[in-house]
């Protein structure tokens, strides 16, 4: 599973769980060696007129920027961001838990948003 949604001005959150974790860890791998990779997302959005079916991540941001487009959500990450999230997600993988909780900042319509991880134990 995993969920973004947007609390408030600054901050995008990204929920997941076990199974999460290791799909954004291989989506992450496979941006950074291909350029590119799409996970589909469940419930989330930007706000409530901007639901979000997919996230792409790109490896071409420099700085790294977000943008909406018909429900999908492009994230160009600079490629040490990206490699900085496969050791974040893969610690989350073999420790059940997501600490600290930023994953990284980006640009998005002229405002600066941290998306953080939240780590959901499946019970």
């Amino acid at each position: 599973m995993i969920r973004m949604f947007r609390d408030d001005e600054y901050a995008l959150h990204m929920e997941f769980d076990h199974d999460g974790a290791i799909e954004l860890k291989t989506k992450f791998q496979e941006a950074l060696i291909n350029g590119h990779s799409c996970i589909r997302v469940h419930n989330s959005s930007l706000d409530s007129m901007k639901k979000v079916k997919e996230i792409k991540i790109t490896n071409c941001g420099q700085p790294s920027e977000m943008y909406y487009n018909s429900e999908i959500l492009t994230l160009e990450l600079d490629k040490d961001i990206i490699d900085f999230c496969i050791v974040r997600f893969n610690a989350c993988i073999n420790h059940k838990d997501f600490f600290p909780a930023e994953i990284c900042d980006v640009d998005y319509e002229n405002t600066e948003l941290t998306i953080y991880g939240i780590y959901m134990e499946v019970k």
